[in-house]
């Protein structure tokens, strides 16, 4: 019987340590929602330097956007589990945590960037939708 049990000692550690490690992380990131989101925020390229992308395959239309990066448990507490089509979510607000709104650098990003003699049409199209948001950087201080 002993030959068995130090024969596998290893196995009597490694398994319950992978045993409670899973169960963290289930617990930080499924039930607390300990984490950061990064996803497109709306810009409007005639007052914020954005990235350009296409909304179609065909690349008819242009999407303007600059990249957000949220923490979970904040962004869950502005705009519910659907995020879509909450304003809040394309803005740092002053209560947020790790927070940060990323625009486009020409310098570093190249061709990816929206150029200032953006055309006229796409340009009202974004204004349209009324998007206009604040750089706040993660001491909550305000860049534009």
């Amino acid at each position: 019987m002993k030959s068995f049990l130090y024969d596998h000692v290893l196995s009597f550690v490694i398994i319950p340590l992978v045993i409670i490690v899973c169960f963290i992380s289930y617990y930080r990131f499924m039930v607390r929602n300990d984490y950061v989101v990064g996803y497109e925020g709306k810009c409007n390229p005639a007052i914020e330097k954005c990235f350009v992308g296409c909304e179609d395959d065909a690349c008819t239309k242009n999407n303007y956007y600059s990249k957000v990066q949220k923490y979970a448990p904040d962004l869950y507490k502005e705009c519910g589990k659907d995020i879509t089509d909450c304003e809040n979510a394309s803005k740092c607000l002053p209560g947020d945590r790790n927070c940060s709104i990323i625009h486009c650098d020409p310098t570093v990003e190249g061709d990816t960037c929206a150029t200032s003699t953006v055309n006229i049409e796409s340009t009202q199209e974004v204004e349209e939708s009324g998007s206009t948001t604040d750089k706040i950087l993660p001491d909550n201080t305000t860049d534009k």
